[in-house]
């Protein structure tokens, strides 16, 4: 077995026995060695060179900084308080009174008798009293005057003017709110239940206006729809609206039932 180094120029030369030691892969393996430290110390050179140009080029360039002496020291300047002045606000001319003037009532008498000095008492009627209302009329007219002071009759009994009984009235003028039994979640419930929704192409929400009257006796007609969506919902809603036959407790005005107009919205959620 043989005991030479790689790193030995007999290696080497048992490699290229019998070769052309001319070439020169036999000359670069033969020098390697002295090629190596030739490398090694040309890099130490290039290496210290520049680190010592670095060096040299920053103490050339640098700037020795002094510190800069004011030649005169800053003054301290010490503030007083300034008083605080309140200006007085301007005063208000005083308002002159004026005086009272005495208020003079107009009177006149009222139906004069002549009788002695000494039985004599003022009867004093204000300005504001018989006064006779009067109405325009245009057009001719043909009838007889009437006493305008109306003084027939005792004066004790008051006529009251006839007050015609109230039609259709809406919910603004009563004093009492028409009331669902059990309330509207109740009545809200009864039409959900029995309202046949339409099969649409889309799932959404629907809404209708139906308005109607709530009658003396609670019961619910002229049943209408203010805005029909289509699809059948109108009647729909007519129909359920009919089919109800809990009466509702009717508007109050004046603790008397009266006829009241309902404006209700119906929301349906088609599927």
């Amino acid at each position: 077995m043989l005991t030479s180094s790689i790193y030995e120029n007999k290696w080497i030369d048992l490699v290229f026995e019998n070769r052309n030691k001319e070439y020169g892969a036999y000359q670069l393996r033969h020098e390697s060695s002295k090629n190596a430290i030739k490398a090694l110390f040309m890099g130490l050179f290039f290496t210290t060179t520049i680190v010592c140009a670095s060096m040299f080029i920053t103490n050339l360039n640098k700037v020795e900084i002094l510190p800069i002496i004011p030649d005169s020291l800053p003054t301290i300047v010490r503030l007083s308080d300034v008083p605080h002045v309140i200006e007085e606000s301007a005063k208000m001319p005083a308002v002159k009174s004026q005086p009272i003037q005495n208020v003079i009532e107009k009177s006149q008498l009222v139906n004069p008798t002549i009788v002695e000095a000494s039985q004599a008492t003022q009867e004093i009627a204000k300005a504001t009293e018989n006064i006779v209302a009067v109405k325009t009329t245009t057009g001719e007219s043909t009838g007889t005057l009437t006493n305008a002071l109306g003084n027939e009759g005792t004066g004790t009994e008051i006529t009251k003017t006839a007050n015609p009984e109230p039609g259709i009235v809406g919910t603004s003028a009563l004093d009492k709110l028409p009331e669902f039994p059990g309330g509207m979640n109740k009545f809200y419930t009864y039409v959900g239940n029995n309202f046949n929704r339409p099969e649409l192409d889309s799932e959404r929400m629907i809404r209708i206006y139906v308005s109607f009257v709530i009658e003396r006796d609670g019961s619910m007609t002229d049943i209408l729809v203010k805005n029909d969506p289509g699809y059948g919902l109108g009647k729909e809603a007519i129909r359920v609206l009919k089919s109800l036959k809990t009466k509702w407790s009717p508007g109050m005005i004046d603790s008397k039932p009266v006829r009241t107009a309902y404006n209700l919205p119906i929301t349906i959620k088609a599927e």
